[in-house]
């Protein structure tokens, strides 16, 4: 089972996919189909009481009238899969992860909106007021987070759309900064000591965004992400409820 929601910018189809399971993934890491009706009838009550809807329209339900941080504990600790407490300008609630392609996870909201990833970082949204189409680092490869000591910049590319419908494009300088002391950061089922690193994007119409990302300092994984992907965009910020296996694992 899975579905595809398209946009398009420049007269080129853009695409977030999810689907319900993966038969590469471990069970404790994917939601398997027969399972999906059980799980969203668990989560109907908490996320009713905080103000997330199931199956209603428009998607931005899903992130109104956030649950507080000790109803995402309990929900994440009820819920035996893989999980983010992912938020929105402040808004949101607990995700799980509806599929994994090697370093690319999406995440699904209780009302179909998703999230995408990859290696931990903010790469595409669907369904929200305001949407990220697309991320690419000018190298394939690049991702400045794993480094040790991060130096020298890099750059991205980014599309977007906003709440009016338009579309919009930009690339921007990028450059990382990471604290040499790591610190303890409470996560809502565990705390981690983990370094933190300012990410700085300058754009080429001179705007620009910064981002924390917190990663661990042994394996340099992201574990939590404070972001604003895009100039006068919304905030997107995470953190990691429930891990799940990676693809260098």
């Amino acid at each position: 089972m899975a579905a595809v929601r398209h946009y398009c910018l420049e007269d080129r189809p853009r695409a977030v996919f999810f689907r319900l399971f993966d038969s590469r993934q471990p069970l404790s890491h994917r939601v398997r189909v027969k399972d999906f009706p059980a799980l969203l009838a668990m989560l109907a009550l908490p996320l009713a009481m905080t103000g997330c809807a199931l199956g209603e329209s428009p998607s931005i339900n899903s992130l109104l009238e956030g649950a507080t941080g000790d109803d995402i504990a309990t929900q994440a600790n009820d819920t035996p899969y893989a999980s983010l407490d992912f938020k929105v300008d402040g808004n949101g609630g607990l995700i799980i992860l509806a599929e994994q392609a090697d370093a690319l996870t999406y995440w699904q909201f209780s009302d179909n909106a998703t999230v995408a990833l990859q290696n931990g970082y903010l790469k595409s949204s669907a369904g929200l007021p305001s949407d990220l189409i697309d991320t690419r680092f000018d190298a394939s490869d690049s991702q400045p987070w794993r480094d040790s000591q991060p130096t020298g910049h890099y750059g991205i590319e980014r599309e977007w759309r906003t709440a009016d419908g338009q579309a919009h494009h930009g690339h921007a300088r990028g450059a990382l900064q990471c604290d040499s002391d790591p610190v303890e950061l409470e996560l809502p089922l565990t705390t981690q000591t983990l370094q933190a690193c300012l990410e700085t994007l300058t754009w080429d119409d001179g705007e620009t965004t910064t981002s924390t990302l917190w990663r661990s300092p042994t394996d340099h994984r992201l574990w939590a992400v404070d972001t604003q992907p895009w100039p006068d965009g919304p905030t997107f910020s995470w953190r990691i409820a429930r891990p799940w296996q990676t693809a260098d694992d």
